[in-house]
């Protein structure tokens, strides 16, 4: 390639990076960084939904690796280079960590990776959307890869940089038991004013940092408009119709969504219906959350649809409604526990609790009664509420978990 090419797509990567660096790295940010920054050489990749940090940890690596080169893909491409190519070029110039940030962008992208390592045996450190690991998984490079993945701004976090005070990660354990759950809520309860300002709009990174809460809306018009283009093959009328049902997911409550009943809302047919939602999911905007158990039954079951915090919220204002509360407390949830199951009990179909491990857990508002967990084994109710009885547990908790 040419050299002036070369320097410009160089320098233009470099003022994204310089751009994306904060002053204070995130506590989750920060152990990805560290666990990169053990390893010498390797394939490691960063993924995450849009606006959760990913590019800020590449910002961060540059400034420690040896002989680093960062490069943004868009601009690459937009100089009509290859990935390959570029690589090579630059290894001949003495580039030995290589940092290339959004690599969705480029068309078999995982294929000049493993060509590209397997030559040279570098340190490789990639960022890209949720469906990017589910890509590498699928090839050869999947065996070279070890993955990370960028999340919301933890409660935890987010009092971090509002306050000043990090409050201890804990375990799920630390949670269930009564001794430590009650020092664990004396610490936070200090803090509670901060709680519904969080799950409103501050989650995310992006929109946090920046102090604007359209950051969500631009993310979702990105993700749909491009990000999915990588995924498929993707019109008009299917951009219109994931617009439709990220709205119907955000705006229903997570019981009342169904395929069928999507499908019937949008015009649409269950089989695009469905192949929208997991679109979605592996961009990172939505969350599916599997049925517990095996067998027919669970494959019979539907997932349950979720959104990372803030979107919900966003969404809501953007439209010009409120937020269903019981919605948003699962988000904040699963966000936080982070794999989970959904166990339906048969009684009534609409109220489904979280497995979590050996743990059942049903989310409720302050007027949550046992019904739901009766007679369950390890069962807790998870209530926007103080600590009142060894089956109950202040939601607010699991904001520590991560």
């Amino acid at each position: 390639m040419e050299e002036k090419a070369y320097l410009s797509i160089l320098a233009v990567s470099a003022n994204i990076a310089d751009k994306s660096r904060v002053e204070i790295l995130r506590e989750h940010s920060k152990e990805i960084a560290n666990e990169i920054l053990k390893r010498k050489e390797g394939v490691f990749i960063i993924v995450g939904v849009r606006g959760s940090g990913k590019t800020t940890i590449l910002a961060e690596l540059l400034k420690y690796e040896k002989e680093p080169l960062f490069l943004n893909a868009e601009i690459v491409v937009r100089h009509g280079e290859q990935l390959l190519d570029l690589l090579h070029y630059a290894y001949a110039k003495g580039a030995r960590s290589f940092l290339i940030d959004e690599a969705h962008i480029f068309p078999e992208w995982e294929k000049d990776i493993k060509i590209f390592f397997d030559e040279t045996r570098t340190k490789i450190i990639i960022s890209g959307s949720s469906a990017v690991s589910l890509k590498v998984k699928g090839s050869e490079l999947s065996r070279r890869a070890t993955f990370f993945e960028t999340m919301p701004l933890s409660f935890r976090e987010y009092l971090s940089f509002k306050t000043g005070k990090l409050l201890p990660k804990v375990l799920i354990k630390d949670i269930i038991d009564m001794e430590k759950r009650r020092a664990l809520e004396k610490s936070v309860i200090p803090f509670l004013n901060y709680f519904q300002p969080y799950l409103q709009f501050d989650a995310l990174p992006a929109a946090f940092f920046e102090k604007n809460k359209d950051v969500y809306i631009n993310i979702i018009e990105r993700t749909i408009r491009y990000d999915l283009l990588y995924l498929r093959e993707i019109d008009a009328s299917y951009v219109d119709n994931a617009f439709r049902l990220i709205k119907a997911v955000s705006t229903s409550s997570p019981g009342e969504l169904s395929y069928s009943g999507l499908s019937s809302s949008l015009g649409i047919g269950i089989k695009i219906t469905k192949e929208i939602v997991n679109s979605l999911a592996r961009t990172g905007l939505i969350y599916t959350i599997a049925p517990h158990g095996s067998g027919k039954g669970a494959v019979r079951k539907e997932e349950k649809i979720l959104m990372p915090l803030s979107f919900r919220s966003a969404l809501c204002s953007y439209y010009g409604i409120s937020p269903l509360k019981g919605a948003l407390r699962e988000d904040f949830f699963v966000q936080h526990v982070g794999h989970c199951d959904y166990l339906k009990t048969g009684v009534e179909r609409r109220t489904p609790d979280f497995v979590v491990g050996d743990y059942i857990f049903e989310v409720g508002g302050p007027s949550k009664n046992y019904g739901q967990i009766k007679g369950m084994k390890n069962a807790f109710l998870v209530k926007e509420a103080s600590f009142q009885s060894k089956e109950e547990i202040p939601i607010y908790l699991f904001g520590l978990l991560y």
